[in-house]
């Protein structure tokens, strides 16, 4: 990886830095998915330190006559919370940043328990494990992989025989959107407990 990553640098030495993140993009971000399930992040630390030392260096190449903190002053930029972001302006005045390997969040891949089988009818089960299922609506898979399987509120596992129902989390009445961000999978008696608070709390403010 660092190879190819020094060897798209090399390649770009007379390119504007925007094309030069373009090229580099793809590349940390499909080799950082590939290795996400693993335990990279020791890794992506790594790659990144090397980068960036052969970004300074194509940075240093380019403009030989300038002092060091112009030169970074030119190509690293600090952009909201970030500092240090290898960054150009591109043509409607956005920043074209360069992905970085530390931002990508390490999945780990979750083992089958022992006795599971696709087939054994615990949907729930496989539709908190997989987010998908053919037995029950696409969003309520979704969450149910989005929470593993547990109840927001209460933080048990859900049960098959127990009643899911889909809440809010801020609540319609207060200008919660209706969309998956704002959505939660409840227990009924959790859902109905969060709804009584609610109409408690709006009440008090009435008052």
């Amino acid at each position: 990886h660092k190879q190819r990553l020094d060897q798209i640098v090399r390649s770009h030495r007379a390119a504007p830095q925007a094309a030069l993140i373009a090229h580099l993009n793809p590349v940390i971000r499909g080799w950082c998915r590939y290795y996400s399930t693993q335990a990279s992040k020791r890794t992506f630390a790594k790659c990144a330190a090397d980068l960036f030392a052969s970004l300074q260096s194509w940075a240093r190449r380019r403009h030989p006559k300038k002092h060091r903190r112009w030169v970074n002053c030119k190509y690293w930029h600090a952009i909201g919370s970030a500092r240090w972001v290898f960054a150009a302006r591109s043509k409607h005045d956005n920043w074209l940043k360069l992905a970085r390997h530390t931002d990508t969040p390490i999945q780990r891949f979750t083992k089958v328990q022992g006795k599971r089988s696709p087939y054994d009818g615990d949907w729930l089960y496989w539709a908190a494990r997989r987010g998908q299922s053919p037995l029950i609506p696409a969003r309520v898979a979704q969450l149910l992989k989005r929470q593993k399987g547990r109840c927001h509120a209460c933080k048990l596992v859900f049960k098959s025989d127990d009643v899911i129902e889909l809440d809010h989390i801020t609540p319609r009445s207060q200008g919660g959107p209706d969309e998956f961000a704002n959505w939660q999978l409840l227990h009924r008696h959790c859902h109905h407990n969060k709804s009584a608070a609610e109409r408690h709390s709006a009440h008090t403010r009435e008052v």
